[in-house]
């Protein structure tokens, strides 16, 4: 197995792990039992273990925010605002909201993966401020600043995306989305 080969294993593994326990309740004895291999085999491949859980929720993250750009690729700027922010009030386990809260508050702890979660969240932004840029071009959203627009409807979202997490339903998830997309109109001059 090659080097690359067998990192992508020992961070799927890991992946797993974080999704089923938490992103700090896995040690690095779960990881390599989990894995199948040694703890120093682990270590062979990361420098550390900081370094191993920023590599596996950086790869986490990108495969969210790369679903997410093919889902709105080549919709209406309005239809793809829709799908960016169900997308992120999603409640489900599955799509794996808690490994980015648990991810958020170990990067309390750990300044690189703080800038780490930074980035990523940035990435979020800018793909967000892409589907308005678009609506403004298109004449669908009228707005000075998409950036800014973007930064505060996500900020909204992620809000709402926290509080689905504790309290779960149907019902809080479509009330969540409707505020939301209220909030996006009024940012977005919608319905004037």
């Amino acid at each position: 197995m090659s080097r690359n080969d067998r990192k992508d294993q020992i961070i799927s593994a890991a992946l797993e792990l974080f999704h089923n326990k938490g992103f700090a309740e896995v040690s690095t004895r779960d990881l390599a039992e989990h894995a199948g291999l040694s703890r120093s085999h682990i270590y062979h491949y990361f420098k550390d273990w900081k370094e191993l859980r920023r590599e596996a929720f950086v790869r986490f993250a990108n495969g969210q925010l790369e679903a997410v750009a093919a889902l709105v690729r080549d919709a209406p700027p309005a239809q793809a605002l829709r799908i960016f922010l169900i997308d992120c009030l999603t409640d489900s386990s599955e799509i794996g909201w808690g490994l980015w809260l648990d991810a958020w508050d170990e990067a309390m702890h750990d300044a690189e993966l703080a800038e780490v979660y930074l980035q990523i969240n940035g990435q979020w932004q800018a793909l967000l401020a892409s589907i308005i840029a678009e609506g403004i071009q298109a004449r669908v959203f009228r707005c000075a600043d998409a950036e800014r627009a973007a930064r505060q409807i996500l900020a909204q979202a992620m809000g709402y995306a926290d509080d689905l997490l504790l309290r779960a339903s149907p019902e809080a998830e479509e009330a969540a989305l409707d505020e939301v997309l209220e909030v996006a109109g009024l940012l977005l001059g919608l319905g004037d």
